[in-house]
């Protein structure tokens, strides 16, 4: 309370510490208290940007109002997370978003990422016809949306809901490091979490393909023929992508180790480091992935073909579509299922979106630092006292039950 008092009068000329000692406007300890904690952010806030030469643009951050909205955004995401927790992790802050507004951000992410896979590809390819060549990409970035979104929920059902900063690792048998703990278990929970989301990623393309031949060349969807061959494509992509994402994805699972977040140095150090890890992982994962779905492919058709029919699987068309799946699911779960890609589209994107937070979110974390409303502590923020981050919850609750929509009860 004296560092507080002290930093609201001590560099304020405008203000007189002598009202601290008004009993009728501070009967009792915890008003006076309430004041210091209420006037610390404004105070440092307004302190830097009077400091600021007017000739600088002010940056939408540094406003008071809005630094104290964002804090308390922050201090209530703490809040909901436990009573008592104090770190702030760059990782988790996505978390402060409703299970249903994650499971829509996964969803559109990857849609996206593989329209833009389909499209890249077919123009690399073979001229498509423009209107097929969106129609793909729209459909099968839908089917992907769908997919990931279902193994986004699997994982959030099974309880791994936060995607810790990792790195990949390969440790040799007989050195001073193995290969992961439980190497098997690893994989097969990898495995069987992507495995439903590469059998609905496959059953989506068959049905897409065959919508599209319906569309451009007429072929009749309620053909007896028609239908029977999309069932069996249904079931050999399905198995395909299932298979060809599980056995990649679960071997990725094995390589992966959680960091040490207490042996980092900052938050921000943190941050690039995983944000170079997943670059990596991309890099490797697309070729990986591409050859997986393609050999995989010919591996499956051959296995099951004269059980099905006779099944043909082309080996250029095998790479084209093992190309997009590679490119495109890589990308989605870089997205969606490491921590940098969930704060990229989350605290980066979606939460600057409905104003909880600003777009520059790093520079935001940092300035708080540097102003002393934040601290340190390894590769996570705390508040600089867990008395001011309970107050900036509270503040933020009441203003927004202050601006929340009425309720009307029955016979209102």
């Amino acid at each position: 309370m004296i560092v507080l008092a002290r930093t609201m009068y001590s560099e304020a000329p405008d203000r007189n510490p002598a009202e601290l000692l008004d009993a009728e406007r501070f009967p009792d300890e915890n008003s006076l208290e309430e004041h210091l904690l209420a006037g610390f952010v404004p105070t440092v806030y307004r302190r830097r940007v009077a400091e600021r030469s007017a000739t600088r643009r002010r940056e939408p951050h540094r406003d008071p109002e809005r630094a104290e909205r964002w804090l308390g955004h922050l201090a209530q995401h703490l809040a909901r997370l436990d009573g008592d927790q104090q770190d702030l992790a760059w990782w988790r802050i996505g978390d402060s978003l409703r299970l249903s507004t994650r499971l829509l951000s996964v969803a559109v992410s990857s849609a996206l990422c593989v329209a833009l896979a389909v499209w890249i590809v077919n123009l690399i390819n073979v001229p498509f016809p423009v209107g097929e060549a969106l129609m793909s990409g729209c459909s099968m970035g839908a089917v992907a949306g769908l997919a990931f979104g279902c193994v986004h929920a699997i994982l959030v059902r099974v309880g791994t809901t936060a995607f810790e900063p990792a790195h990949v690792r390969l440790r040799l048998p007989g050195g001073g490091t193995g290969v992961g703990r439980r190497p098997v278990r690893t994989f097969v929970a990898r495995f069987g979490a992507v495995l439903p989301g590469g059998f609905v990623m496959g059953v989506g393309c068959a049905s897409a393909l065959a919508f599209q031949r319906w569309l451009y060349y007429g072929i009749p969807l309620a053909d007896e023929l028609v239908i029977k061959g999309t069932l069996i494509n249904m079931l050999v992509l399905g198995l395909i992508f299932g298979t060809g994402a599980g056995l990649v994805f679960g071997t990725v699972a094995v390589l992966e180790a959680p960091l040490d977040v207490t042996s980092a140095a900052t938050p921000a150090g943190l941050l690039a480091s995983n944000r170079a890890t997943v670059v990596r992982q991309v890099l490797v994962l697309v070729p990986m992935l591409t050859l997986a779905i393609a050999v995989g492919g010919h591996l499956i058709t051959d296995l099951l073909d004269g059980i099905l029919g006779t099944l043909v699987w082309d080996v250029a068309g095998g790479l084209v579509i093992g190309a997009i799946g590679g490119l495109g699911g890589t990308c989605s779960y870089a997205l969606s299922f490491t921590a940098w890609g969930r704060w990229l589209v989350l605290s980066r994107i979606w939460l600057p979106l409905t104003g909880r937070l600003p777009w520059d979110t790093v520079a935001f974390l940092d300035d708080a630092y540097r102003r002393g409303v934040l601290r340190q502590t390894g590769a996570v923020y705390q508040f600089r006292h867990i008395r001011l981050q309970h107050h900036l919850a509270r503040s933020y609750r009441e203003h927004q039950s202050k601006y929340a929509p009425a309720s009307f009860g029955p016979g209102a």
